[in-house]
């Protein structure tokens, strides 16, 4: 790996990592939607998930890693930031391709990103770990706005999850939307339920307290909820495509979501200070 220039804050490890990912994302991708039949043995509702995820990962997030590690290499801020959360939300799309869709030829190509993009979030951790992030940012960061809001999130979904499994647990049954994708559990609830929903909440948590760290998982946090929202937004479109029964209202939800999330990385984003060339 290359060694980090501390003088201008130039890293282009970013890309190192990123390339590969972003193209074998997109030859992934562009398999997925251009010859379907690789998600033959899934059902309709799952297929139309899959495809829409495909649709985004193509159109959507490998442009925002790609650009984002550019930016992230000469040692801009806040490409570093986009970069890092958009990276984490990738590991989270590719843990369901590997566990959530069905043993395909693309299956070791899948494997492979998930593996890059999970030693390029540990290589920006034991890299950057250290950095004193607060700095980054003028006093003037509505961090207890932000905070309140993150925590708000990450309880609301837990509840909302929790409305569907709880039930199904205590009755022994399976839910709907795991007969509907015809899948063993629901792969989306287990990696919120055990890592970023509380992730987001330890954000939230620490930016309040205006910890160091606070001042990264909280935008990280945020680009990861929009990334999401729009792979979600997507998936659901590509559904009613399908004629798989997608309720409009919720696309409408997670657009309006989507529009306020964007509007708080905004809001703290633009409080970052100005950089100089003597500073990371």
């Amino acid at each position: 790996m290359e060694k980090i220039n501390s003088q201008l804050g130039k890293d282009r490890n970013f890309l190192y990592f990123t390339v590969p990912v972003v193209i074998l994302m997109a030859i992934c991708s562009a398999i997925g939607i251009w010859q379907q039949n690789l998600y033959f043995r899934e059902t309709t509702d799952w297929l139309a998930q899959c495809v829409g995820q495909d649709i985004s990962n193509l159109f959507f997030v490998a442009p925002i890693l790609l650009l984002s590690a550019l930016y992230a290499t000469r040692g801009n801020k806040v490409a570093k930031i986009i970069w890092i959360g958009a990276m984490i939300t990738n590991i989270y799309s590719y843990v369901i391709y590997c566990f959530a869709v069905h043993f395909n030829y693309l299956f070791l190509v899948y494997c492979i990103i998930l593996g890059l993009s999970n030693f390029s979030v540990i290589y920006f951790f034991v890299n950057y770990l250290k950095e004193d992030f607060k700095s980054w940012f003028t006093e003037k960061v509505p961090t207890k706005t932000i905070g309140i809001f993150l925590i708000f999130i990450s309880i609301m979904f837990v509840f909302l999850w929790l409305s569907g499994d709880l039930p199904a647990v205590l009755e022994n049954n399976v839910p709907e939307n795991i007969i509907e994708t015809g899948l063993i559990t629901n792969t989306v609830h287990v990696l919120d339920y055990t890592f970023y929903l509380p992730l987001i909440f330890i954000a939230g948590f620490m930016l309040i307290k205006k910890k160091n760290l606070g001042y990264l998982l909280a935008p990280m946090m945020i680009i990861f909820a929009i990334i999401t929202n729009i792979n979600i937004i997507s998936l659901m479109v590509v559904a009613k495509y399908k004629n798989v029964p997608s309720d409009t209202g919720l696309i409408i939800g997670f657009g309006i979501f989507t529009v306020i999330y964007c509007l708080f990385l905004w809001s703290m984003l633009r409080k970052l200070k100005k950089q100089t060339k003597n500073k990371i």
